[in-house]
């Protein structure tokens, strides 16, 4: 397996294209494989792919592009292809044989011999791009549940395509905002083809791009497929043995996803909270083989969890480690946390993250693994847990609609008057970001951006791809999927980046194709029950957790808010007299300068309430210095 790199492509219709073409991305690039470094370039001069590499399985092997010296065909892999030995065996038993002993050279082999049909087969948290000589294209996939980045963009006649937008960036195209895109992400998220620069374009998941004489296209080959309510119907029969069959297939694949991503040369650690996700996926690894845990801690003792998880990792008899966090610490590398993600942070979370897998790195580790996925999977988080009760209760959704006519009565904007239109109610998580980001952002905004927010709809074009998969199915099925499809996928890549720039890779066994196969298949009474929400993974991980894990209610990752501490309030309100948001094309300074002052005559904790505000307009400040960007044309809704 290659672990976390970094993947360089560019195709160009003219040819002119040479190994030096990709020297400054390859540079960018070098953080996410400090182990290793290739370049190839077709003999033609119109494809190019470079690969920057984090050895993880076979490190004395394994070096990318990887090629078929017969068909010129190469490919470099960012991530890694689960269940490889089995499909290895496969390949040789139909005259494919890999020549490696690594995960990656799987895809190569299956396209030579399935063409695209390859990525049925493909199982893991990927991204690659491979030049076919025969047909002269380039093609291009990302894994289904957008784990790892792929981002692209056209210029002057060639296309590039890399693991991070700074590669892009490097290869001379302009860095500029994506107004509309920003809108999007006040109102729901990015679309899910979208980044916040524009012209750059991130490959939707569980799609995969072609690139030839004919242009660009891009093509869906998997999707979420959530069960009907006439499917759900013939589930919620209340029978108790379809419940233990239930919990007894979550348990297994749960089972069988952890052990696939055990599997490396390198040591494997674990991100351990004091939540039923991470416990549950580390409770799991212990069982496949020796692991050590990490945690983050906090001064604020309502927001520490790290005390459960030192008792968690001391049941299962496995090494521990706390990584203490302070106020300073935030302050220091909050410019760094924005630059390594490429996109703004909510809450102090990023920094967190970024400090965390520091200090994993620093440890000599370069695999780990993590429990982001279980609140979808399982619909852990209350937002979802509203969605059920509107699912399952009549009078529920009778008072919801009530509320709805009275938001309707003060302006709804447009965006979720085209949700309730379609659907008939409104995600609880989309409707708690209007009312948390999108109204209270207004006063904050600069008139023109105000004006393009209004006429903003972000959810009607993801509708509109997904009606398939929204048609029949139940108030919470709908709501997960555009979960899925939006907010989701980005928060996982902004928490990548801040993986990869210290060479860590990080393995989400919750974010399984073929977990979501069985999970999706929960009658809805069993995501609830016996008064404790997720707990059909409770019940199925029964015997592995710990008692305050297993009945503990939900703790989302939340570090402290930096407006609740004086000094880094105070070095935010540095950022007024600078350029920074001066330059910012979304707030006006003197709006945020006031909002800042207001909040240090506040009392500390009276000020959490804008966290979120204060994170945008600094986030999208730090973003327009680091990277010098300027504004884009305006796209409207695609």
């Amino acid at each position: 397996m290659i672990g976390v790199c970094g993947i360089i492509g560019i195709f160009a219709r003219d040819a002119g294209l040479s190994t030096a073409s990709a020297d400054a991305a390859m540079d960018v690039l070098r953080p996410r494989g400090p182990d290793g470094a290739g370049v190839w370039c077709s003999p033609d001069g119109r494809a190019l792919l470079g690969h920057t590499r984090l050895a993880v399985v076979d490190p004395a092997g394994g070096a990318q592009p990887l090629g078929d010296g017969p068909s010129r065909t190469r490919l470099v892999v960012n991530g890694e292809f689960y269940d490889y030995r089995r499909i290895r065996s496969d390949l040789a038993g139909t005259g494919h044989p890999c020549r490696s002993r690594g995960d990656s050279e799987i895809a190569l082999r299956l396209y030579l011999r399935d063409g695209h049909r390859a990525l049925r087969e493909l199982r893991g948290e990927f991204a690659f791009a491979l030049w076919d000589d025969r047909t002269k294209e380039l093609f291009a996939a990302r894994d289904r549940f957008g784990v790892k980045p792929l981002y692209y963009a056209e210029q002057d006649g060639r296309l590039y395509l890399s693991s991070e937008i700074k590669a892009i960036l490097a290869c001379g195209v302009a860095a500029r905002w994506d107004l509309a895109a920003y809108a999007a992400h006040l109102q729901m998220a990015l679309p899910p083809d979208r980044t916040l620069f524009d012209g750059i374009r991130q490959l939707p998941p569980g799609c995969y791009l072609l690139a030839g004489a004919d242009g660009v296209t891009v093509h869906r080959y998997w999707d979420l497929d959530y069960p009907t309510t006439e499917e759900l119907a013939g589930i919620e029969d209340g029978s108790p043995a379809a419940l233990t069959g239930h919990l007894a297939q979550v348990r297994s694949g749960l089972d069988e996803s952890v052990r696939l991503r055990m599997i490396a040369d390198v040591p494997v650690a674990c991100h351990l909270s004091g939540g039923v996700d991470s416990s549950a996926m580390t409770a799991t690894a212990a069982g496949h083989g020796e692991i050590t845990t990490f945690t983050v801690g906090f001064a604020a003792a309502a927001l520490d969890e790290s005390p459960v998880a030192a008792r968690t990792a001391a049941r299962l008899g496995v090494p521990h480690h706390r990584i203490q966090l302070t106020p300073a610490d935030f302050a220091q590398h909050l410019t760094a946390t924005v630059r390594a993600g490429e996109m703004v942070q909510e809450n102090s979370h990023g920094v967190a993250r970024y400090l965390h897998s520091a200090a994993i790195s620093a440890r000599g580790f370069k695999v780990a693994m993590a429990g982001e996925g279980g609140d979808e999977l399982f619909a852990g988080y209350p937002q979802f847990q509203q969605d059920l009760a509107l699912s399952r209760s009549p009078e529920a959704m009778g008072k919801a609609r009530a509320g709805y006519r009275k938001l309707s009565e003060f302006g709804a904007p447009r965006h979720l008057r085209s949700v309730l239109d379609r659907l008939g109610f409104l995600p609880s998580w989309l409707t708690q970001r209007h009312f948390a980001v999108l109204a209270p952002s207004r006063p904050l905004l600069r008139p023109e951006f105000a004006e393009l927010l209004a006429t903003t709809d972000a959810c009607t074009p993801l509708m509109d791809q997904s009606r398939q998969q929204l048609a029949g199915r139940s108030p919470l099925h709908q709501s997960l999927y555009l979960f899925a499809k939006s907010w989701l996928p980005n928060y996982i890549l902004g928490a990548e980046r801040l993986d990869a720039v210290h060479g860590v890779e990080v393995r989400l066994p919750f974010l399984d194709h073929h977990l979501f196969a069985v999970a999706r298949t929960a009658a809805l009474s069993w995501y609830t029950r016996e008064g404790a929400t997720k707990y059909v993974l409770r019940a199925a991980l029964h015997d592995r957790l710990p008692e305050e894990v297993r009945a503990g209610g939900k703790r989302g990752f939340f570090a402290p808010p930096i407006v609740c501490d004086d000094g880094l309030l105070a070095t935010l309100r540095e950022l007024c007299d600078g350029p920074a948001l001066r330059d910012n094309p979304f707030y006006r300074p003197e709006a945020v300068c006031r909002l800042l002052d207001e909040l240090l005559a506040r009392p500390a904790d009276q000020r959490a309430g804008s966290e979120r505000l204060v994170q945008l307009a600094v986030g999208t400040s730090l973003l327009t210095a680091e990277f010098g960007m300027t504004v884009g044309e305006v796209a409207g809704d695609e």
